[in-house]
């Protein structure tokens, strides 16, 4: 499995579930790209035991801004109309928390606290060549 941390935007309301074990489970949405390129990347995340009860006592609600860590595994399901399989990224919560939410900073606030410079544009960056599946073979 393949460790993940991502920030994005819990898009329901949680949940409880209680089974054997308790356990949360909701969607995060993380915007991928810029501009016209932008669009969301949605994780399923399953938060068991201590970690569920710790995000509903917390209380992370549809639209809460949170960074999370966790194991990330694709999954295959069929979807409710009981014949189209699709894929899913499911990924199991070991950790999380807030993203701290900043402030514009004002003329009064002097240079310390001015926002931080935009980042400079990629159009000059080299190119790099996609992956088209084939692999060398691994060494001995």
């Amino acid at each position: 499995m393949s460790q993940l941390f991502v920030i994005g935007r819990v898009t329901a309301d949680l949940e409880l579930q209680e089974s054997t074990n308790k356990t949360v489970r909701f969607d995060l949405a993380e915007n991928i790209g810029y501009g016209e390129t932008r669009h969301p990347q949605y994780y399923q995340v399953w938060a068991w035991a201590g970690n569920a009860m710790h995000l509903l006592k917390r209380k992370v609600k549809k639209g809460s801004l949170i960074w999370i860590s966790g194991s990330l595994m694709l999954e295959t399901y069929v979807k409710k109309d009981g014949t189209t399989k699709d894929k899913r990224l499911k990924l199991t919560l070991d950790n999380w928390g807030y993203v701290p939410a900043g402030k514009p900073a004002t003329a009064e606030q002097g240079p310390d606290h001015a926002p931080p410079a935009s980042l400079p544009p990629t159009d000059d960056l080299p190119q790099v060549a996609g992956i088209d599946g084939d692999r060398e073979a691994l060494p001995d």
